[in-house]
């Protein structure tokens, strides 16, 4: 706090004015301090954000890809072929990624297999794909879709032979493979993954 200034040898008019212009100055020091303390707390409030904004920018994507159940599957592009022809260089099984048909198959509950090439199209939109080994195993086929119902929107449920697991779930570029009904790990796979594509926004 400044010293108060020593008016004892000034007359009475002399003090009022003194003190008045000390009054005044002592005003424009708050008041100039205070702006201070302003641009101090804005300058500070900026570098916090551009350095979270830089830290989010420069992240790995590997790391936050971990948080997302299911393995992830190198993309093989999203080119198409000719309604009918069947790919055989795909990397995974199920699919998750490459050469399909141009028209996407309809996000319901199949009771019959459905082509790789055309549920392709739909993983490109958005769609999780869910499937099961045996087709006649009617207990799992009525949890799975008591599930997908449960999760309405770009999901597909199917049986489908070839699997290598008792149940598949895709997404695109990403898979997960079960041997026994977990509906924890299905929703979360489905939550997680669902529009997790190239074209999320395109219908199903």
């Amino acid at each position: 706090m400044s010293k108060k200034p020593d008016i004892a040898g000034l007359t009475k008019k002399e003090k009022k004015e003194y003190l008045k212009e000390y009054r005044q100055g002592q005003e424009k020091k708050a008041g100039l301090t205070a702006t201070l303390v302003k641009v101090i707390i804005g300058l500070v409030i900026i570098a916090v954000v551009g350095g979270i904004g830089y830290l989010i920018a420069t992240s790995d994507p590997e790391s936050s890809s971990k948080y997302l159940l299911g393995e992830e599957i190198p993309e093989l592009g999203a080119s198409h072929v000719s309604q009918g022809e069947r790919v055989t260089t795909y990397n995974s099984n199920p699919p998750t990624s490459g050469p399909h048909w141009g028209s996407p198959a309809e996000c319901k509950i199949y009771n019959e297999e459905v082509p790789d090439e055309s549920v392709l199209h739909s993983l490109e939109h958005g769609a999780v794909w869910v499937t099961y080994k045996n087709k006649d195993d009617v207990n799992l086929a009525d949890s799975l879709s008591s599930l997908v119902e449960q999760n309405p929107g770009k999901i597909i449920l199917s049986p489908r032979a070839a699997n290598d697991s008792e149940i598949a779930l895709a997404s695109w570029g990403r898979l997960l493979t079960l041997e026994e009904f977990d509906e924890s790990q299905i929703s979360e796979f489905v939550k997680s993954n669902r529009n997790n594509s190239p074209e999320p926004f395109a219908q199903c």
